[in-house]
């Protein structure tokens, strides 16, 4: 019977400390605001990302231009392209599987 006992003490006092933490709302907007902020930091940075990718992109094709022979240059454009699909494929099947 002092088991009885024990879970109700249990159970109410888990209720008077979820009842507790329902009524605050105003005093966590900090957290809320750190999330944000953490969000647009990863958002600049995905974009600046982005920008530099490009860049390397074009100048690695005009690298190949500059360095490689007319006549291997389809295939070393191939090559490069190749290597860019397969990075952005496997870049992509990490992402999904950590979203998943």
């Amino acid at each position: 019977m002092s088991d009885t006992s024990n879970t109700d003490a249990v159970a109410q006092d888990t209720g008077a400390a979820t009842d507790d933490a329902v009524g605050e709302t105003d005093d966590d907007s900090g957290p809320a605001i750190a999330i944000y902020a953490q969000w647009a930091v990863f958002a600049i940075l995905t974009l600046v990302a982005l920008i530099a990718t490009l860049q390397f992109y074009f100048s690695a094709s005009s690298a190949i231009d500059t360095f490689v022979t007319d006549r291997y240059r389809p295939l070393f454009n191939a090559a490069f392209n190749l290597a860019v699909v397969l990075g952005c494929g496997l870049g992509l099947s990490v992402l999904v599987r950590r979203l998943a």
